[in-house]
């Protein structure tokens, strides 16, 4: 039994209608493909069995858009046949009016090894997916689309057995994205690395492997929800990203000797990045410090699958990056790998950025460290836990001391406090992914670790009563990430101080002194100035009043 394009276009068989049981509707094709005089083979049964399948899904698609008040045309034709698709096409645009937007879907798998592989395997799926591509954009003016949208997969960015074909075309799709952003600079583009659906392609026997990954796969719905949100995200800029439940990490490769150096944009804007709002000095949002590290080590270990951020040496805040007119439309990170071994990898990172009269600003630089392996953590033997009566009172967010808003007022109690430094007690509510934007906790805490900081304004504050921002401190090292929602502890001790520095040194530990974190030579800048910048700290930005 061939069931042919048209089989049952406008209805299903008569035999089909009514039966939604899997099993007994494949006993019913086995049924006519005997009355049919042809063997019912388990490939012909589910063949004819998926038809039905998909042509109650396109049904159901269709009778669903309608009940909303939309309107659909189902079309069946050959993606990669710009001449049918054109004249498929013609009468769809003269009932509905000019395509305005693309979502490219189609894709076709021939899982093999690469040396058993065909050029027809190859030409396949690569066709489909490329040559499908090009045939849509042949049949539109592109100028004039509000979005095109590539459907890529995960496996170009992680690989696969048996799919370099699958992994390559939809390598050439993300590319193909970044070419199209350029030219239709007005129109959303976006290439989608989908991690596995819960069904299409996956089969039962792929549901079980992504299982064992501890993978889950993406519902119709979860996904249908994810591609709206894209579409509707402020950012409108980025145009590639990748959508799985967690990512795929890999044993770190065998290193080659040759130094490299990497260059890597990006943009910011403030609807990306809400937490900012909660940092503002003198009415504008500042990008605190300690995302400047997040911003490095998490682009390091994505250069370097399987390696970990260790430490940080001699890092310098040059200038501030401040959201208001000042804020570059794009800034700059340059890497150069300064010693590679196989068991650490460092880099020289420096962040800058171009004036509208082209004149460079350097912003942060520092030395990443990348490690194999985090050395075990140690324990800070000074905890000083004694809570002083005095200080239970001592409100640094509301007395001015500190301008930080809720999603950085991590600092719960101070301790005790003297000359020579000082204890507090802290915690700090996590941010959801959507407002941590372009700082995402992965291999650095940002949000967590700015309390490291803020400790020492307390103390500038309490002895010299003066306000006081981050300057440089000569090496971090973490052990762990410093957690959300869990008390932890920060001792500071100080080195130095002078009318306008002061250096100390802070370690993040737990309650038993193991270290998460600890800063040698943390240095900051202090003024009389900065008391009443700190006392304007609410946004003036419209677009913080909605977060």
């Amino acid at each position: 039994m061939e069931f042919r394009p048209g089989f049952f276009r406008s209805s299903e068989p008569e035999w089909a209608k009514n039966c939604f049981d899997e099993s007994e509707l494949k006993k019913r094709i086995m049924q006519v493909l005997i009355a049919q005089g042809e063997k019912p083979t388990p490939v012909k049964v589910q063949k004819g069995f998926k038809t039905i399948s998909k042509r109650r899904d396109i049904t159901n698609t269709i009778s669903t858009i309608k009940q909303v008040g939309g309107e659909a045309e189902y079309i069946s034709v050959d993606v990669t046949n710009s001449a049918d698709l054109t004249a498929k096409l013609a009468p769809v645009i003269q009932r509905f009016g000019a395509i305005t937007g693309i979502i490219h879907g189609a894709g076709n798998l021939a899982d093999k090894l690469i040396e058993k592989k065909s050029e027809q395997d190859f030409e396949t799926v690569y066709n489909t997916k490329i040559e499908g591509l090009e045939s849509l954009l042949s049949c539109v003016q592109p100028s004039q689309l509000d979005f095109i949208v590539l459907f890529s997969s995960f496996v170009a960015f992680y690989g696969n057995p048996g799919q370099s074909d699958y992994a390559l075309a939809n390598e050439i799709l993300n590319k193909y994205a970044y070419v199209l952003k350029r030219k239709y600079p007005n129109c959303r583009v976006l290439s989608i690395g989908w991690g596995p659906w819960d069904g299409g392609m996956v089969t039962p026997e792929l549901k079980k492997f992504f299982a064992q990954q501890d993978m889950e796969l993406i519902s119709v719905d979860v996904g249908a929800k994810m591609l709206i949100d894209e579409l509707n995200s402020p950012d409108q800029e980025t145009p590639q990203i990748l959508v799985m439940s967690r990512p795929i990490l890999g044993s770190p490769k065998q290193l080659s000797p040759e130094k490299q150096t990497f260059r890597i944009q990006r943009k910011l804007i403030l609807a990306e990045n809400s937490f900012v709002c909660d940092h503002v000095i003198a009415s504008h949002p500042v990008l605190p410090a300690m995302c400047g590290i997040s911003w490095l080590a998490n682009t390091c270990e994505q250069l370097y699958p399987g390696y970990k951020f260790f430490s940080c040496d001699n890092y310098k805040v040059l200038k501030g990056i401040v959201f208001d007119n000042t804020l570059a439309n794009s800034y700059t990170l340059d890497l150069k790998e300064i010693n590679k071994s196989q068991g650490e990898i460092e880099f020289e990172a420096v962040v800058s950025s171009e004036s509208t009269r082209k004149i460079p600003h350097y912003h942060y630089k520092t030395q990443i460290k990348l490690v194999q392996a985090i050395p075990q953590a140690t324990t800070y033997e000074s905890f000083n836990s004694t809570q002083d009566p005095a200080l239970l009172s001592l409100s640094p967010y509301q007395n001015g001391t500190l301008f930080h808003k809720p999603r950085f007022q991590g600092v719960k109690r101070i301790l005790n406090i003297s000359p020579q430094g000082l204890t507090v007690q802290c915690s700090l509510q996590s941010l959801d992914v959507k407002q941590q934007g372009k700082f995402p906790v992965q291999a650095f805490n940002a949000y967590t670790a700015d309390i490291l900081f803020q400790a020492l304004l307390v103390w500038v504050r309490y002895f010299d009563d003066l306000g006081s921002l981050p300057l440089q401190f000569n090496k971090l090292e973490q052990f762990s990430l410093i957690p959300f929602n869990q008390d932890f502890y920060i001792s500071l001790e100080i080195d130095s101080r002078s009318d306008n520095r002061v250096v100390a040194n802070a370690t993040a530990h737990d309650d038993q002194g193991t270290i998460y974190l600890k800063i040698d030579q943390m240095q900051v800048t202090s003024s009389s100035r900065l008391n009443h910048l700190f006392m304007e700290n609410t946004c003036s930005d419209v677009a913080c009043s909605s977060f």
